[in-house]
């Protein structure tokens, strides 16, 4: 069977992200990994300039867009978030509505291409409008190597039954919005099927009576913000098992305060991160992953030591991701029998220079310092997609 070879001085293996030196990657014609051979460090790391210090990462997973409004950047710069984003009189549905389909596909386009410059090989999308806005996407998608997962959302009763059937699941503007008969028909049309319900929950505001609600009906399998959420109110969410997706920088954009990091780390719960709507933020989660980071920080009370890590804050964007949205058996690790989607980072680059460094500071390091100038390549499925401009 013919086979590909991909050599990096580092990479970032399996499913703890350990670090490996001289990985030799074998993918088939599939783009699936067929074979790994590694070497072990054990001394401190010397990024000696004389050779090329290349380092090989899992493809990045964001976990929550909306980049049909991409379009529409900065649209809603010092805003609210009702006045922005609410359907349906919000700044961004009235756009949607009163721009041309060929402006509107060219903006999902151009946020594609954002995305995987950045080292974002799986979104997941809320897709507004219905069966439209799926086909709209899918038209932006045509002819694009990123994978994706849709969410659609409907209005009424009798679209949910075709927006589930053509999206992977449903994204959710407000659990509010569902009637009896929404929920009752939702009961029905998932009973069959391992799509996911995903919802905005507790981004602005906090509605006891709602969170408990949404618990009891047992409907939603991800909560997307969960900003205003308490600890106690996590400890229901480990309990039930629903899984959460933070967007730190969106919060921060529309001054809703901060998603609550050291609860989630003290409680061992997993969560991931999404960039959300593209018209607000930009689809990087280097910097979100660094924003999240400087939340946290800021968050320890009392004299606490953080639990975070540089390493933990990379399995929110891979291996954490690829288990939120059941997808962990295919991406979000360099693992036997995964696809190979992945991203090389140029050690080389000036901003990544240091004498030498142990395991822990290198996590740091890429954490830190790490822009788009630095992506020196990314592959789906095997296939380079995309190459730094020289």
């Amino acid at each position: 069977m013919p086979q590909k070879h991909l050599y990096c001085r580092f990479g970032l293996i399996g499913e703890n992200l350990e670090l490996k030196q001289n990985v030799h990657l074998y993918f088939d014609e599939e783009g699936m990994i067929i074979d790994l051979k590694f070497d072990e460090i054990e001394t401190e790391i010397n990024l000696d300039r004389t050779q090329q210090n290349y380092v090989l990462i899992p493809g990045l997973i964001n976990s929550h867009t909306h980049i049909g409004d991409s379009f529409a950047k900065e649209k809603g710069h010092n805003k609210g978030l009702i006045e922005v984003v609410s359907p349906p009189k919000g700044i961004k549905h009235q756009l949607l509505r009163e721009t041309s389909k060929t402006e509107k596909v060219k903006g999902i386009k151009y946020a594609v291409h954002e995305m995987i410059s950045n080292g974002i090989t799986y979104f997941m999308d809320f897709r507004e409008n219905g069966v439209n806005g799926i086909e709209l996407l899918q038209e932006g998608l045509r002819n694009e190597s990123i994978r994706c997962l849709i969410f659609g959302r409907f209005n009424q009763l009798d679209e949910a039954q075709e927006v589930f059937k053509k999206s992977d699941g449903i994204g959710l503007s407000s659990y509010h919005y569902l009637t009896e008969e929404l929920k009752s028909e939702l009961k029905t049309i998932r009973s069959h099927s391992s799509k996911k319900i995903a919802c905005h929950v507790a981004e602005l505001n906090y509605d006891t009576l709602l969170f408990n609600q949404i618990l009891d009906d047992a409907l939603v399998d991800i909560i997307v913000h969960g900003t205003q959420l308490r600890i106690s109110d996590l400890r229901k969410l480990q309990q039930k098992k629903i899984k959460l997706v933070l967007c730190p920088r969106s919060n921060g954009y529309f001054g809703l305060g901060y998603p609550p990091i050291n609860d989630l780390l003290d409680l061992n719960i997993p969560f991931s991160l999404g960039t959300d709507n593209v018209m607000v933020n930009n689809l990087n989660l280097f910097e979100e992953m660094r924003y999240l980071y400087y939340i946290a920080r800021n968050q320890i009370k009392d004299g606490k030591s953080a639990k975070l890590n540089a390493k933990s804050i990379f399995k929110m964007v891979t291996i954490n991701a690829a288990k939120n949205f059941s997808i962990e058996s295919k991406v979000g690790s360099i693992s036997l029998g995964k696809l190979a989607d992945l991203v090389t980072i140029n050690l080389n680059n000036p901003n990544f220079y240091v004498n030498n460094l142990d395991r822990d500071e290198f996590f740091s390091l890429l954490l830190h310092r790490t822009n788009v100038k630095n992506i020196e390549n990314v592959y789906i499925g095997g296939k380079c997609i995309y190459e730094s401009p020289k």
